[in-house]
């Protein structure tokens, strides 16, 4: 066993199927109710993107928690640490860019997820080599079909055309 799957395997938690269903119910409880954090005044100034920075000013209203703004981030937002960062089916959802890094997940415990750069000739070698392995692909979606609606394509091609008889027009 090499050293990065050591490491893996070491990350990994170690729970019941029922108590990994009740953590990701929890979890999606307290997703449910927690707010969309947004940068303070980006609804404002087009300048200002969403993404969420800590509020910093003296005076600043969603730094001092001031009744009609905005909800601050708290750790009590938090999801389980058990849960955390699963897919919501349970896996781990993993980045994948070729088969090697694929050969390394775990089919009960990882999920795949093939990256943007990987081709399409590619994502049905890795789609239908996940498959042998039993690993969860997590947008692979239509890739198998697809694979043999081209393979039945390509037969089609292959097959020489019948010649029609033309008639020559005689002027």
């Amino acid at each position: 066993m090499s050293e990065l799957e050591s490491k893996k395997r070491n990350l990994l938690p170690t729970m019941s199927k029922q108590e990994l269903q009740r953590l990701l119910a929890v979890r999606s409880k307290i997703k449910a109710r927690t707010p969309y954090f947004r940068r303070f005044e980006s609804w404002r100034y087009v300048r200002i993107h969403p993404e969420w920075r800590k509020p910093k000013g003296i005076d600043n209203h969603l730094r001092l928690s001031v009744k009609g703004w905005p909800h601050l981030v708290k750790i009590g937002y938090r999801v389980p640490k058990q849960v955390r960062y699963l897919h919501p089916s349970g896996y781990r959802d993993v980045l994948v860019h070729n088969m090697v890094e694929l050969e390394l997940l775990s089919p009960d415990r990882d999920a795949a997820r093939f990256a943007a750069g990987v081709g399409k000739r590619k994502r049905i070698e890795l789609a239908t080599r996940a498959k042998e392995l039993g690993i969860r692909v997590l947008n692979g979606r239509n890739l198998l079909s697809g694979a043999k609606a081209e393979k039945e394509e390509s037969e089609e091609e292959a097959k020489p055309e019948k010649k029609t008889a033309r008639r020559k027009r005689g002027r």
